[in-house]
């Protein structure tokens, strides 16, 4: 057969048909790893952005840090006729721990100006009642009075027990400050003075500190609110760019809120505290905060009972401020540092383990730094409050997962579900 009969032949046909399908077909793979590869070098690039921007949190929150905690500010020197009156309004409910430290802390504010003390209770048989009772006769200077009774204007007990208070207060400046929270005495003044030197200040907060943990439960919820949640409130409260408070010493003007709708119009939600923020955010209000503390006992009793606040912490947060909640896995040290590592690894060829390992000790000492610094000394024990911090960054994301599937929280016995609009309605 000659050569060119070959070429002519039908197997010379299909043999040259498979060859040609092969040749594509290992070209279509070739791009398809490079397309997969190029995604893959995008992916790695956005978490290296990523894990640049919560370093710079991080850095960020210890310049506040060192600029507002390490040293009080000063008070401002003015005449006290200078200071407005302020009504402070405490929610009580119940023998919290410490309560007689943490109400009495309102008495002892060196404020130049009228204070008056509304506390606040639902129930006439409440033992928190007799401790409010107490100091007020001890400190017989002061205007102070115990209001009995709700009025029901939405499922939020806090609100509803607060609506007396917010109805009588003599003053248009409101510190609305939990049972549970101590105050240093010099924290109204400087709240004020904040206040007083920026008129377009509708909002002065004081982050939470937890004090004190006595079981294995509190101390990872120590570990928690004193690290992780004080620092990134620190720094986003720093960048500014949104409201970010939490309800537990706060201090705003009766008349801003009376034109947001009141407090009645945050009876609907149980995160009223996110809410009133963003309403007076978008009111024109700024939020800011001196370097004062809303210290509170570390009150929780079992490693369950931490879990099942986490739990309600996200899930409230999941209806109230959606994007943040869900990129919150993304600022949790163990989760950035994996995807860190597999990052430095895909495009520079780092060792993984060494990477990760480096990742969070660099970390955990950032942490144990700033936990110090803000603190002003050590806790009680090194060893069990590192501990701690471990067993509460192995918790976080698994808390994530299980918080984030569900609709519905238990609170002082209730159960609540969320509507997608952030309001809940009581399961009976």
């Amino acid at each position: 057969m000659n050569t060119a009969a070959a070429h002519n032949s039908p197997s010379a046909g299909i043999l040259s048909t498979i060859t040609h399908a092969a040749a594509s077909s290992t070209k279509d793979r070739v791009a398809g790893f490079r397309v997969d590869f190029f995604k893959a070098d995008l992916v790695a690039y956005f978490v290296l952005v990523l894990a640049a921007f919560l370093w710079l949190l991080i850095i960020i929150s210890h310049c506040v840090l060192q600029r507002r905690y390490v040293k009080p500010r000063p008070f401002v020197d003015r005449p006290a006729e200078h200071y407005p009156p302020v009504t402070i309004i405490r929610p009580l409910k119940g023998l919290d721990l410490g309560l007689r430290r943490t109400l009495e802390s309102s008495f002892r504010q060196e404020y130049p100006g009228v204070v008056e003390i509304l506390f606040a209770v639902e129930d006439p048989d409440d033992p928190a009642i007799g401790v409010a009772n107490e100091l007020i006769e001890c400190y017989p200077k002061t205007r102070a009075r115990v209001l009995i009774g709700q009025d029901n204007v939405g499922i939020n007990p806090k609100i509803n027990n607060m609506m007396k208070a917010f109805a009588q207060a003599h003053s248009d400046l409101l510190w609305i400050c939990d049972s549970n929270v101590y105050t240093d005495s010099g924290t109204l003044r400087r709240s004020v003075d904040l206040l007083l030197d920026n008129k377009r200040m509708g909002v002065i907060h004081h982050v939470v500190f937890s004090e004190a943990p006595a079981t294995f439960g509190a101390m990872l919820d120590h570990a928690f609110l004193v690290t992780n949640h004080c620092r990134m409130y620190l720094a986003i409260n720093a960048v500014g760019i949104a409201s970010c408070l939490t309800g537990k010493s706060n201090i705003y003007y009766k008349s801003a809120l009376d034109n947001v709708g009141g407090l009645a119009a945050f009876g609907h939600y149980l995160a009223e505290d996110n809410m009133i923020g963003q309403a007076l955010w978008h009111s024109g209000w700024g939020h800011t905060m001196t370097g004062d503390l809303a210290r509170q006992p570390a009150d929780i009793g079992s490693l369950f009972e931490y879990c099942s606040r986490r739990i309600r912490w996200v899930r409230t947060r999941k209806y109230n401020v959606t994007l943040a909640t869900f990129y919150e896995p993304l600022t949790e040290s163990i989760l950035l540092g994996a995807l860190t590592s597999w990052a430095l690894n895909h495009l520079y060829g780092f060792n993984v383990y060494l990477t990760f390992s480096t990742f969070l000790s660099c970390w955990f000492a950032l942490d144990m730094l700033f936990f110090y610094r803000i603190n002003h000394g050590s806790p009680q024990s090194w060893p069990w409050f590192a501990f701690s911090w471990i067993c509460r960054e192995i918790l976080a994301l698994p808390l994530w997962l299980v918080a984030i599937v569900g609709d519905t929280v238990t609170w002082r016995g209730q159960v609540f579900r969320f509507h997608l609009n952030g309001t809940v309605e009581v399961l009976k």
